[in-house]
């Protein structure tokens, strides 16, 4: 029986199972067929912006500055929210999309499914989708916030805001309410 031994290596010997990694081939770049867009930066000072009807629901405004179909969008939404001092606040809600916070200026307390976290400006705040949450302003001056929504038009986002009432200008007294109310946004005015 014939048997193959090892051949001893040398520093002469070639290398004769050299690999090289292999690379996959190079696919040209899709282009995107969505369009840039660029909001002035006179947008917020020039027009009115948007609050609630009902002052149960908050106090509070906002600036929707990327929704479909005003602004070319197809994956995301976006704006700017203002809760004056002192008193500001948007009440606990939900809904079925997540949304991320990131905090322009003030200072002020974000509550995610009960847990209360202090926010000042620079702060990030990431909301899974359905948890009850919501924002007040615990400080002297303006708390301001942009806010990020994963689909195309802020009309998708339908709040359900959770069965309280406030009882006073106090923004952390509630008392339940018998009906939850339910608020769709349609968009806003250009």
């Amino acid at each position: 029986m014939w048997s193959v031994l090892p051949r001893k290596k040398s520093a002469t010997s070639p290398r004769l199972h050299q690999t090289r990694p292999l690379t996959p081939p190079q696919e040209e770049p899709k282009k995107s067929t969505q369009q840039a867009v660029v909001i002035d930066a006179n947008h917020t000072s020039q027009t009115a912006p948007e609050s609630f009807s009902d002052n149960s629901r908050g106090e509070c405004t906002w600036h929707t500055l990327l929704s479909a179909p005003q602004t070319a969008s197809q994956d995301m939404s976006a704006g700017v929210a203002v809760c004056p001092a002192n008193t500001g606040y948007l009440a606990h809600h939900r809904h079925t999309q997540s949304e991320i916070y990131y905090i322009i200026s003030g200072k002020g307390e974000v509550t995610v499914e009960g847990t209360v976290h202090a926010v000042t400006g620079g702060s990030t705040v990431f909301i899974p989708g359905d948890a009850e949450h919501g924002i007040k302003n615990t400080g002297e001056q303006e708390l301001k916030w942009f806010y990020v929504f994963p689909t195309a038009s802020f009309g998708d986002i339908e709040y359900k805001f959770s069965e309280v009432e406030k009882v006073d200008e106090r923004v952390d007294e509630f008392v339940p309410r018998k009906e939850p109310p339910v608020l769709k946004i349609y968009g806003w005015d250009a």
